[in-house]
C-alpha cells in the first residue's frame, strides 16, 4: 500500500511538471499567410513562461488554419487577458528547422 501511495504521489508531481509551463496568459499572437515561405497558414502564438513539450520549441507554437475553433478560443483569451491550457502535438511540427510545434488543445482557465 505504501508503494501505491508514493507512486501515486510521485505521477501527480511528474504530470504537473511535464504541464505547469504550457499553460499562461497570451503575450503574442502571429497570423501567417499561404506565402509565407518559412511557416505557411498556421497562426502563432506565445505564452508567459512559454512550452514544455518535449523537444518542441520553448517559445513559439502554432494553430493550423483549418483548426479555426482553435484559433477563436486563442482570440478570445487573448482579447480577454484569460489564460489558456495548450498541449502541442511533437510529432507535427510546421517549422521543422526550429522545432515548432502544432498546438492540438486549447483550454480556457
Amino acid at each position: 500500500m505504501k508503494i501505491k501511495i508514493k507512486l501515486f504521489i510521485f505521477l501527480c508531481f511528474f504530470s504537473s511538471q511535464v504541464f505547469s509551463a504550457n499553460d499562461g496568459v497570451i503575450t503574442s499572437i502571429a497570423f501567417a499567410g499561404e506565402n509565407m515561405s518559412s511557416h505557411p497558414d498556421v497562426v502563432q502564438i506565445q505564452i508567459e513562461g512559454g512550452y514544455e513539450s518535449g523537444d518542441c520549441s520553448k517559445v513559439h507554437a502554432a494553430i493550423r488554419k483549418g483548426d479555426e475553433h482553435l484559433i477563436s478560443a486563442a482570440l478570445s483569451a487573448y482579447a480577454m487577458g484569460k489564460p489558456i491550457k495548450v498541449w502541442l502535438n511533437e510529432s507535427d511540427s510546421y517549422f521543422p528547422s526550429q522545432k515548432r510545434c502544432v498546438i492540438t488543445m486549447i483550454t480556457l482557465s
